[in-house]
């Protein structure tokens, strides 16, 4: 396990601009998914030998070492991700690294929004967490409603909730906050797919939506 950071400036402004564009074109239109819980995505593996993809993953891979994709996406949401992991159903022993890669803000924010990580991870494929409840409607993921297979629980409380005011109180309970980091658009957000985390509820900050792009990989 690594702690998540930070590539400042990981994306060159024209490789940025290169895919907002390929994200918007009418290319690719046909080829989005509209999930029921909002988001707008676009398959990697739809664009995967496009030359600027191709380059942005060696670039991954100069910065993480070897390894394979196992799935990716870019993601237009206007409403912030709740508590989640970026596991796989399929490769639940050899997933390895998460890259976000933010790539425009909308809106007339004065603060970048942040991408929130827990100390605590779960290791039995991607899931959404809502202690608590009995049924929330979900577009991929599986539904955690009790907290006993999280690893790494604790019995203390955040106490400070101003980033999560689009999640529960109780979704928070047994969490604790590892780190909390801009999601700045042309930087690299690198994390281990098996941690907690979630989006700062960025329209408090003025933003309506934002567009990026996460790579999800397994060890070779």
């Amino acid at each position: 396990m690594i702690d998540p950071y930070v590539v400042d400036s990981f994306l060159s402004d024209s490789e940025v601009e290169y895919l907002v564009k390929l994200f918007e074109s009418e290319e690719t239109q046909t080829k989005k998914v509209h999930k029921n819980t909002g988001p707008v995505t676009l398959d990697i593996l739809e664009v995967i030998n496009d030359p600027v993809i191709q380059n942005i993953l060696q670039k991954v891979r100069t910065e993480i070492g070897e390894y394979e994709v196992t799935a990716g996406l870019f993601f237009s949401t206007n409403y912030p991700h709740i508590i989640h992991n970026d596991d796989t159903f399929e490769l639940p022993d050899s997933v390895y690294r998460a890259i976000t890669l933010p790539l425009k803000l909308y809106g007339s924010g004065t603060d970048y929004p942040k991408l929130c990580m827990f100390d605590q991870c779960y290791f039995h494929g991607p899931a959404k967490f809502f202690k608590g409840e009995s049924h929330v409607d979900t577009f991929f993921n599986a539904c955690v409603y009790d907290y006993k297979d999280v690893d790494g629980t604790v019995e203390t409380k955040i106490t400070d909730t101003i980033l999560f005011t689009h999640l529960k109180p109780e979704w928070l309970d047994g969490l604790s906050v590892q780190s909390v980091l801009e999601w700045k658009p042309a930087s690299a957000i690198i994390f281990d797919s098996v941690r907690l985390h979630c989006a700062s509820d960025y329209r408090s900050l003025g933003y309506t939506s934002k567009l990026g792009l996460s790579i999800f990989t397994k060890r070779t």
